[in-house]
């Protein structure tokens, strides 16, 4: 049967237009699923659970811009995020869909002027898309009145429950929003019991549906996953250096898992001559105007490479992202790692991710992918490390990174053994 198209379901005009504009045609899964369920179901609750990077935005942008009112002057839809980052994403594609149907969206964080944000919600907003601490701040302050509202979404609920938002979310649903009975939009990479229980107790035994995508590995589907051994700490950096040249990425995100790191890599490899690649870090403890201004040069391609922590981890729509490095494999948690890769391979674009695993990390291998349910390939160094692997790898046998490509205009330095003798790694 030939997939449907968005020019054929029966949404307002202004909304396939927005659409057309933007490059989208045709629904991911999640779309498939969720928008119809929103648009028909005029009292029912959806919990949605849908991995990162599948399009889970417009499953309830597209619903929101058919059904709010732009005559209202009323806030009607209240979207609640974990992070800025993820606030500023959603606002921008918010903005997209519903710009022809003129409704007005804001966006509230902290970190940045208050009193800006409350100019703009008066102005008269229909769509506030919020952090749960700066809504409260909001909400106290009579900034923001929720009687009007009609859809409450909580994007990346599992996300905000890590991050300790549950007593927000709980005051927000249960108190701020008490005699409102808006129709919540739940969509989560995992469905947790506590996140059952928020749908439950707010659905006050009204319809609620469930719609599960995260099933069919729908996040790492398209993306190319392997990594390479390695049985020595001190060889780690100059095997990273021996992929990189070899990979030659446009763009990519390196994930380590300490920020000193970050900080480290980052001093390393603008002093190595031999790669080219415009890099800049990505951590918890930047200013909000810090971070904004990382990712705007990274995202107009003025940066190349960033480097992270597990704060970027969630949330960045990057769509250019060619290659995720894991330089660190993350620790204790096999579901990190599910949501780094997602960096790539967005909207079923094809991607790679690149683990350099130490021996002594295998069972987190194992773990991973145990939760995924798929193998990640060993790749190997050199010829010779394959040969002599002896069968500890249950995989067949994998490419090698025999060639690496110089510059045209580098020579090897005899008085660096990594430079000199890079079969040595």
């Amino acid at each position: 049967m030939k997939p449907m198209k968005f020019q054929d379901y029966n949404l307002k005009q202004e909304i396939k237009q927005a659409l057309d504009e933007m490059g989208i045609d045709t629904p991911t899964e999640i779309q498939e699923k969720a928008i119809p369920q929103i648009l028909e179901g005029e009292k029912s609750h959806i919990l949605a659970q849908a991995k990162t990077g599948t399009g889970k935005t417009l499953a309830f942008a597209i619903p929101l811009a058919e059904q709010l009112d732009p005559s209202s002057r009323n806030v009607q839809a209240v979207i609640m995020v974990p992070t800025r980052e993820l606030c500023k994403q959603v606002y921008h594609v918010i903005s997209d869909v519903t710009k022809y149907r003129h409704l007005k969206a804001v966006e509230v964080y902290g970190g940045v002027s208050i009193d800006r944000q409350i100019k703009n919600i008066r102005s008269g907003a229909q769509i506030i898309i919020a952090t749960p601490g700066r809504l409260i701040d909001l909400y106290h302050r009579r900034a923001v009145n929720f009687k009007q509202v009609k859809f409450v979404v909580l994007d990346e609920a599992d996300r905000m429950l890590d991050m300790g938002f549950l007593p927000d979310i709980d005051f927000i649903l249960f108190d701020a929003m008490k005699d409102v009975f808006p129709r919540l939009l739940l969509f989560s990479a995992t469905l947790l019991e506590e996140i059952k229980e928020i749908a439950s107790d707010f659905s006050w035994g009204q319809e609620l549906i469930e719609i599960d995508v995260s099933k069919d590995d729908i996040t790492v589907a398209s993306c190319t996953q392997y990594y390479y051994e390695i049985d020595d700490p001190q060889k780690k950096y100059n095997a990273f250096i021996r992929i990189l040249l070899k990979e030659r990425p446009q763009s990519c995100i390196i994930f380590v898992n300490t920020k000193r790191w970050a900080a480290m890599l980052k001093k390393r490899l603008i002093n190595d001559k031999r790669i080219e690649l415009r890099i800049d870090t990505l951590q918890g403890d930047m200013t909000q105007m810090q971070r904004e201004m990382v990712m705007s040069d990274f995202r107009k391609k003025k940066i190349t490479c960033l480097i992270a922590t597990d704060v970027a981890a969630r949330g960045l729509d990057i769509p250019h992202v060619s290659h995720i490095f894991n330089y660190d494999l993350p620790v204790g948690n096999a579901e990190n790692y599910v949501h780094r890769i997602g960096r790539t391979s967005r909207m079923q674009r094809i991607g790679k991710a690149i683990s350099i695993v130490e021996t002594e990390q295998m069972n987190m291998i194992r773990r991973i992918e145990s939760f995924m349910n798929k193998d990640i390939l060993r790749y190997y160094l050199t010829e010779d490390e394959r040969k002599n692997d002896h069968g500890r790898s249950t995989y067949p046998q994998r490419k090698t990174t025999e060639q690496v490509t110089y510059k045209k205009d580098e020579k090897e330095d005899d008085d660096d053994p990594y430079l000199a003798d890079l079969s040595r790694y």
